[in-house]
């Protein structure tokens, strides 16, 4: 007889010499730390309970909702991302955005059941009606008034009516919010601008102090003193001497005549020597004719014979800048020139300002130079010159700036930046340049009037002034407190507000039998702004089935596609294309075939996705010829998620020909009406 032992509930312990002692208690703990951590970000993720697909009671289902619940039965679990809360769907899965896991997403109404609180309010219960679906990663927004996907490719996510922004022009951003966005705000003033008007200018010789040194007698240079270009010489230094009959001859004269006057003086008839003074002026009125000082004249004169040659000194300061290819021994002609020199003890500085700010210069004005020559010099002189004509080429005028040189430092040909000080004006009402928000066509600016709120103004700027200041002449008072930093975050949300606003108002005056039926596939509509030539969109299509149809085949090793000719037909759209839509589209598609280029056939395989969606888009909003639309196909792929046009309705998948070349289905025929969504355009 066997005697049964009675079993226990109490847990056995590990033996003492077992490998495995302390491991179970450390595998309880990290049990527990993982669920508690899944439990607190499936509670952190009931805040995003704005996102959840509505119920089926909603006045608004989700297309791929419908049908599956009934009223009164549990709600259809739905999954999330944890980095992407926008991202949310019915079944499980990768996020679209960061291949992440999706994880079950707990709402605030399954939460308080599960907690076994009885006493919920009816209003966690009440239907939530969606307003309209949005792809939030695109810029501008794509908006549909029903459930699909985005040209990108993505799930348009729902917008209930009570968690919907007003869409006026005012901004609302919490103030935490604004703080970690780094906005920044000053208050506009009315002060008197301060201008300075900055143009380049080249350092020059003064025309002024040019000295040519020409004969007024033929001879011969015996020698040449000042022998190179740019030699430095002092007034009073020979430069050559000169052999000439004609001055040698003159000077004998001069020589001769002091004699006779000094002989008649002798005799003392007073008649000879009045004749011989008065020859004696006139030979020294003759060598001063021929070039010669005073000085020389003298010493010429007290001399017992005329010398063979002549020395002709520089009559100033300066630097010989031209030697007339005069050398040693040249024979030389009365009135040739021989020597040019320059005085640069004081240079011009030539300022090329635009015709805009002429207007401010004037003659007498301070001005400060910057010239790339002198490592950290800045030189100041006052304008002395406006040149009254314009240059027809340049739109500049000449204004000349004169500038001391003592020390030779400034050179001809030098580079300079003249900031020439004009007088300040009246007062205006200015704030910050980069405060200003300026598109080409038109200028924008946010002003805070408080509690969050951000108001975007078209404003008209004026003259630009130092410090960064800029002139508003309308839009904006004294006092008013402006963004400056962190302005252009508040324009994306203005924008994103205004198309949410347009979209509204077309569905509003939409007729509702004329909205297509909700489908999986949502497509592009044509939006109103945005035509081109048909035969250019002809081409853009061609193109693109010369690309989509290789990719299509069943074939080994595919080489990788050229989108040079689909880029090609692009630009000629874009010179075409007409509409502000129309410029997105393109800019759009363009971006998604250049990322093609130069990548292997499995890398572009999956860029072509985004491609294919961006030129469906395209023959959407602009359709192409009747000839290329009547046998135009559009094919959907559900494993890869994507959409491609075809010539036939034989399936042909681009995305996985080499193993699923007839995987997905025909959705519609272009031309035919799609069902899908409208583009906001801001």
């Amino acid at each position: 007889m066997t005697t049964e032992t009675p079993t226990t509930n109490v847990p056995a312990l590990a033996h003492p010499s077992s490998p495995r002692r302390g491991r179970l208690p450390m595998g309880l703990a990290l049990l527990a730390f993982t669920a508690g951590g899944i439990y607190v970000g499936m509670r952190w993720h009931s805040t995003f309970e704005r996102w959840l697909v509505p119920s089926a009671g909603s006045a608004v289902p989700a297309a791929s909702d419908q049908g599956s619940t009934v009223p009164g039965t549990a709600k259809k679990q739905l999954w999330t991302c944890g980095m992407h809360p926008q991202v949310i769907q019915d079944h499980p899965g990768d996020c679209p955005i960061c291949h992440m896991k999706l994880t079950p997403l707990v709402t605030g109404d399954e939460a308080s059941t599960s907690a076994g609180s009885p006493g919920a309010p009816a209003s966690s219960n009440r239907e939530r009606k969606v307003k309209y679906w949005h792809d939030p990663m695109m810029n501008p927004p794509y908006i549909s008034d029903r459930p699909g996907k985005s040209p990108m490719g993505m799930d348009l996510v729902p917008v209930y009516e009570d968690e919907a922004k007003p869409a006026g022009a005012a901004v609302v951003i919490d103030p935490a919010v604004v703080q970690n966005m780094g906005v920044r705000t000053v208050a506009a003033a009315r002060v008197a601008l301060s201008q300075r008007v900055r143009a380049t200018a080249t350092v020059v010789e003064p025309e002024s102090a040019r000295t040519d040194i020409n004969l007024r007698v033929s001879g011969w240079i015996e020698r040449l003193y000042a022998d190179k270009d740019g030699m430095a010489v002092r007034q009073g230094d020979p430069l050559f001497d000169l052999y000439s009959p004609d001055l040698r001859l003159a000077i004998e004269e001069l020589i001769a005549a002091k004699k006779a006057g000094t002989s008649g003086a002798s005799d003392g008839a007073i008649p000879l020597k009045a004749t011989g003074d008065a020859l004696v002026a006139a030979a020294e009125l003759r060598l001063q004719t021929l070039g010669l000082s005073q000085e020389q004249i003298r010493q010429l004169g007290d001399a017992e014979h005329a010398p063979a040659t002549v020395t002709f000194n520089s009559p100033v300061n300066g630097i010989v800048v031209d030697k007339a290819n005069v050398y040693k021994g040249a024979s030389v002609m009365s009135g040739q020139l021989v020597l040019r020199l320059a005085d640069r003890s004081t240079m011009w500085v030539d300022a090329r300002v635009p015709e805009g700010s002429l207007a401010r210069v004037r003659i007498g004005q301070h001005a400060s130079l910057t010239v790339t020559g002198l490592a950290g010099g800045e030189l100041a002189g006052d304008v002395a010159f406006i040149h009254p004509n314009l240059d027809e080429m340049t739109r500049t005028a000449l204004v000349r700036v004169v500038v001391a040189n003592p020390d030779g430092l400034l050179r001809a040909g030098m580079f300079a930046i003249a900031a020439i000080e004009t007088a300040p004006g009246e007062p205006v009402t200015v704030v910050p340049r980069e405060a200003v928000i300026d598109s080409g066509e038109s200028q924008l600016i946010f002003v805070a009037t408080g509690k969050g709120r951000f108001e975007p103004r078209r404003v008209v700027v004026g003259a630009s002034g130092d410090g960064g200041l800029v002139q508003i002449v309308s839009g904006v008072e004294p006092g008013e407190t402006v963004v400056a930093s962190g302005q252009f975050l508040l324009d994306s949300e203005s924008r994103l507000r205004e198309a949410i606003a347009k979209f509204l108002g077309q569905s509003a005056s939409a007729s509702p039998a004329a909205a297509a039926p909700a489908t999986e596939h949502a497509a592009h509509i044509a939006v109103a702004d945005a035509k081109a030539p048909a035969a250019i969109v002809d081409r853009v299509v061609s193109e693109y089935l010369s690309i989509a149809e290789p990719l299509g085949q069943e074939k080994p090793d595919t080489p990788p596609a050229s989108v040079d000719g689909l880029l090609a037909a692009i630009d000629a759209l874009a010179e075409k294309a007409e509409g502000v839509d129309a410029t997105r589209l393109v800019s759009e598609m363009r971006l998604s075939v250049a990322a093609m280029r130069s990548q292997p056939t499995d890398k572009q395989r999956d860029l072509f996705k985004r491609v294919s969606a961006a030129v469906i888009a395209l023959v959407d909003a602009m359709p192409p010829s009747e000839s290329v639309t009547h046998n135009l196909y559009v094919a959907n792929c559900p494993m890869a998620k994507a959409e491609w046009l075809q010539r036939s309705e034989e399936l042909a998948n681009p995305y996985y020909a080499e193993d699923m070349k007839e995987c997905g289905s025909i959705v519609r025929r272009i031309g035919d009406k799609p069902a899908g969504g409208k583009r906001g355009a801001p």
